[in-house]
């Protein structure tokens, strides 16, 4: 098994609000360029087996993974299909208070299939963009 991919970020709010942010207010922050449609809503249902699922304004829905943990404010662990060759995959992100504020620490851990290090570095730019736009919208809505 390959390693997994981890960032972390410190974010200038309380646990409790980075927590809602990246969960509640998943699609007011998420970029519009890490979406399967160009007009869509995205939903993290927040419950163990809860859907993340993108709607687009059409209705159809792409279901994005499963929510396998849920525990408010600390941890989100929810499993990710991202639609191409690496398969379900999981994301473990959590969330701990920190001099500044909340350090969010993301773990990605490989897929199903064996193509986790071919996609690795598209991940790894991936969430280095999300989690931009996660930390600059918790800097702005306050």
């Amino acid at each position: 098994m390959s390693e997994p991919l981890r960032r972390r970020l410190v974010v200038r709010c309380d646990v409790e609000r980075a927590f809602s942010v990246f969960t509640a207010q998943l699609d007011a922050w998420w970029p519009a360029s890490h979406r399967r449609f160009r007009e869509s809503v995205l939903t993290l249902e927040p419950r163990v087996g809860g859907r993340f699922v993108e709607r687009s304004a059409a209705g159809e829905e792409w279901e994005l993974g499963e929510v396998r943990a849920w525990d408010p404010p600390r941890r989100v662990l929810y499993t990710w299909v991202p639609g191409s060759r690496v398969g379900t995959t999981e994301v473990e992100v959590s969330f701990r208070e920190d001099a500044e504020g909340t350090l969010v620490e993301v773990t990605h851990r490989e897929g199903t299939s064996e193509s986790w290090d071919e996609s690795r570095g598209r991940f790894e730019r991936s969430w280095d963009a999300v989690l931009a736009t996660f930390r600059d919208f918790t800097r702005e809505a306050r």
